[in-house]
């Protein structure tokens, strides 16, 4: 029986969509390197374990990016995720369930200042749990950041339901015994999972 639902956060309850971001933040011919170097490139996971913030990436990252272009970058690192909205219906989602009484948990790779940015959409004390990989320098598939969130909530895995974009993560959430739903912005299909596992 499922009585916890586990969340991502990027794609799940906001939007993360690096090209849109890069599109709106940085001048035409800045966005593939923006987004080549900033959002896809190397030092972005560092951002994720919690090695580094925001001042910290751009000067990693502006070494491999024309000078022409640190303007565009620095408008990316400091704006992107003002960029977020919540994603259509995940509001709405998060009440239904709640009311029926599921536990909500909030588990994402994410850096730092998630709580700044998270915090304008979703109040934290909501949601029965937080986890966030920069707190940890753990990230999924990691199964060390599932099994803290089992350990630090006191819950069984069997009875817990993980939502994620990426395929990996949800993977990941499996091996460590919790039904991994691969979320594609549809949360009929995720209500039907829950409900399904409760007969």
């Amino acid at each position: 029986m499922i009585r916890n639902i586990i969340f991502d956060m990027g794609n799940v309850l906001l939007s993360y969509e690096p090209e849109r971001f890069a599109d709106e933040l940085c001048r035409p011919e800045a966005v593939p390197v923006i987004l080549r170097e900033l959002f896809q490139g190397p030092d972005w996971v560092k951002q994720d374990l919690g090695l580094v913030g925001k001042k910290e990436l751009y000067e990693l990252v502006k070494v491999r990016v024309p000078e022409e272009m640190h303007p565009d970058l620095k408008n990316a690192v400091d704006n992107w995720s003002s960029r977020m909205k919540p994603m259509p219906g995940a509001k709405e989602f998060l009440q239904e369930m709640k009311a029926q009484g599921y536990k909500l948990f909030v588990l994402s790779n994410a850096g730092s200042d998630f709580y700044e940015y998270f915090a304008r959409h979703y109040d934290l004390l909501f949601f029965d749990g937080v986890v966030i990989s920069a707190d940890l320098h753990i990230v999924k598939p990691d199964r060390r950041i599932y099994e803290y969130l089992l350990e630090t909530y006191s819950l069984k895995a069997e009875e817990c339901i993980f939502a994620d974009d990426m395929p990996e993560n949800v993977r990941g959430a499996m091996n460590c015994g919790i039904r991994g739903f691969l979320f594609a912005g549809d949360y009929k299909s995720l209500r039907n999972a829950c409900v399904s596992s409760d007969i």
